[in-house]
This record gives C-alpha cells, structure tokens and sequence, in this order.
C-alpha cells in the first residue's frame, strides 16, 4: 500500500511531458518536408513545435531550414540556441562553421576554461527537463526520510540518509537555479545590420572603434540604455545599439 501511494506521488509530481504528441507528430512531419526539399513548409511546422518544446534539435532545424532557404543570419541565430541548449554537440559546431563562412567577419571568442566546459558536458548529458525530474525525486525522497523519522525515532541510519538526502536536494536545487537562470540568460548575440560601428561609449558622439558586419557572433558584456557593450575578440570590443543585434 504504502509502494503504491508513493508511486501515485511520483506521478503527481513529476513534470509533464515538454513535448505534447501533436508537437511529436509535427516534428516528425517536419522532418519528411525537409526530406522532400520543402524547407519552407518544414520551417513552417518546426516553428510550431518550437514553443512547446526545449529539445535542441528544433532550434538546430530551423536553423538547418534557413540555411537551405539562403536565410544564413537566422540559420546562425537558431544554430546559437541550439547550442545554448547543447553546448558541446558536435553537429551544431560544423554548422556553425559552415555558416560563418558565410559572413565577412569571424569572431575569436575566447575559449572556454576547464571548468566550463566541464558543466557544458553535464549540461549537454543531463536536459533540463530530466534535472527538473531529479530534482522533484529528491524533493519526495526528503519528505519521504522526514515522515519516517518523525514517525519511527531518531534512527542513526535515518538520520545520515536524511542529511545525504539534503545535500542531494541542495546541490540539485543550486544547479537548477542556474541552469534555469543561464537559460533565460541573454548575453550573446548576433550583428544584424549589414555593417555597424563599435563605439567607445554609448552615444553616438563618441568615437568609432571599429566597423563589423552582419553575421558576427559577439558577447554582450554591458548594458546602458538602449546600448549594449559587447566583444568580438581579446582585442574587439565596443558599444552598439541593442537594435543592430539579434540576442540569443
């Protein structure tokens, strides 16, 4: 009895599924367009599915779509959020590249350290979605110990179960928090006019530092009104109006 009222528990708190069957089968049918060379109406139902799911692999198909389309800006837009989602997937960085050739300009970023990278591999093993799950888990088997406690006594056993259980909760919780946090996070992004200036400050009377062009990936890293200071490299970086760029 008491298996089965945890199980019920478990149903009631896990997350619903992020994809719906109706996006499912919009996806797959998505997926025989672009098999047949109908890109257009395969972006058209990718773009559908693209709100009620956080799979990388809609962003990085409609990115795909542009690309066919001759749309290379928003084929690297949607290949950045692609990429945002799944960090280190290696299909996203060949098409990346691909595209950027594409474009005038290449931006060097620099690369991440050891540590990023490492969270980028977790993130790119476990979604957000199954954090969320294991997160919910945790939340249950803490609750679960408590009662048995308050219930049973101060066991020893009980006890260490409880304050590894805690931990568990804690360092889910503080994960989530950023992973949720770097999610909604929008700090790069994409030049859209076909050339721009990068100032000296947020204004256009100050001094023009250099010119960028359309398709460069940069990394805001400021904000003052309606400018944004961002970097393109160790050695380039200005301020720009934020409606000269397209945020991931």
């Amino acid at each position: 009895m008491k298996a089965k009222t945890a199980i019920l528990l478990l149903a009631l708190l896990l997350p619903a599924s992020p994809a719906p069957a109706d996006a499912r089968r919009d996806f797959a049918e998505a997926g025989r367009l672009y098999g047949q060379g109908r890109f257009a109406a395969a972006l058209a139902l990718y773009g559908r599915v693209a709100g009620a799911s956080r799979d990388w692999r809609v962003p990085y198909n409609i990115g795909n779509c542009h690309y066919k389309l001759g749309d290379y800006l928003q084929a690297k837009v949607h290949y950045l959020r692609a990429r945002k989602l799944r960090p280190l997937e290696p299909a996203i960085a060949r098409n990346l590249a691909m595209t950027d050739r594409r474009f005038l300009d290449e931006a060097r970023l620099p690369e991440p350290g050891f540590v990023e990278r490492s969270l980028q591999a977790l993130e790119s093993r476990v979604s957000l979605d199954a954090l969320s799950a294991l997160l919910l888990l945790a939340a249950l088997l803490f609750n679960l110990l408590l009662f048995r406690l308050l219930t049973r006594g101060r066991q020893r056993r009980l006890l260490y179960a409880l304050g590894f259980t805690l931990l568990l909760l804690a360092g889910l919780g503080a994960c989530h928090a950023g992973r949720t946090a770097a999610a909604s996070r929008r700090d790069v992004a994409v030049i859209a006019a076909e050339e721009a200036s990068l100032r000296s400050g947020p204004g256009t009377g100050n001094t023009v530092l250099f010119k960028v062009h359309r398709g460069l990936e940069v990394r805001v890293i400021d904000r003052s009104g309606p400018w944004l200071q961002v970097t393109a490299s160790e050695s380039i970086a200005g301020w720009i109006e934020a409606d000269r760029l397209i945020l991931i």
